[in-house]
């Protein structure tokens, strides 16, 4: 049979596509680069052609997925109707709302990241996430203080430090990972929420609002998201 050719961006797509499927069968550290060449159908040579590595490949599904978020989230930023504090929580709850609607393969990329050994991994998707976020904060930063309901002299800088403590999620999910028993989960959840809370009310401070103007998390947010898990480190039912 011919070779099909196809155009590189579709290619690449194919790949991320491919290993996000084999990760949320066989988690992260169990699948081998041999075994998403196989059901992609491509030669070594061409897997390594768009990526250096697997860890490569996870962190351009991460930045693919925070672009599609990115962009799904602009029409929030563009609603003329709504002040800037309604937007920073409709962006906060559009996250969650797309990590809910497909938790499972979200889940499964999580627990790669969230591993101990997986730190640097960690920080180099998070960084891709929050490149892709950071220009849909600051604007909606700025039109706080256009509106003379945010504090900020330099609403982009603003922007990065809110943005810093919207998503320092690390050691709260590796919590809810790390969970062997329903008490432990539990309790897990209960920090999560409470870590969320102050994280908040730290945004609130800096924008010169009232405590608890922010919401960064739904209350029922975690226990929903892990709902049924079954990976590694998640006993919790």
């Amino acid at each position: 049979m011919p070779r099909v050719i196809k155009h590189p961006d579709v290619r690449k797509a194919e790949l991320i596509k491919t290993a996000q499927s084999l990760f949320c069968e066989r988690g992260y550290d169990r699948t081998s680069v041999d075994e998403i060449i196989k059901r992609a159908g491509v030669s070594k040579g061409a897997f390594y052609y768009y990526f250096a590595s697997k860890e490569a490949l996870l962190e351009a599904h991460a930045e693919q997925v925070a672009q599609q978020a990115a962009s799904q989230a602009e029409d929030i930023t563009r609603d003329k109707t709504l002040s800037a504090l309604e937007k920073l929580n409709l962006l906060t709850r559009h996250g969650q709302q797309m990590k809910l609607s497909d938790a499972e393969q979200t889940l499964s990329a999580f627990e790669a990241l969230f591993r101990p050994e997986n730190v640097a991994l960690y920080h180099r998707t998070h960084l891709a996430v929050s490149r892709a976020v950071l220009p849909l904060v600051t604007s909606i930063i700025a039109q706080g203080v256009e509106e003379n309901a945010f504090r900020s002299a330099e609403p982009a800088l603003t922007a990065e430090i809110v943005l810093n403590l919207m998503t320092a999620t690390h050691g709260a999910v590796e919590s809810l990972f790390r969970a062997q028993t329903e008490e432990a989960f539990k309790q897990a959840v209960t920090d999560f929420n409470r870590r969320f809370v102050e994280q908040g009310i730290a945004i609130d401070r800096i924008l010169g609002l009232p405590d608890v103007s922010v919401k960064l998390v739904e209350p029922d947010f975690a226990e929903a998201l892990f709902a049924g898990w079954q990976g590694p480190g998640s006993q919790a039912g």
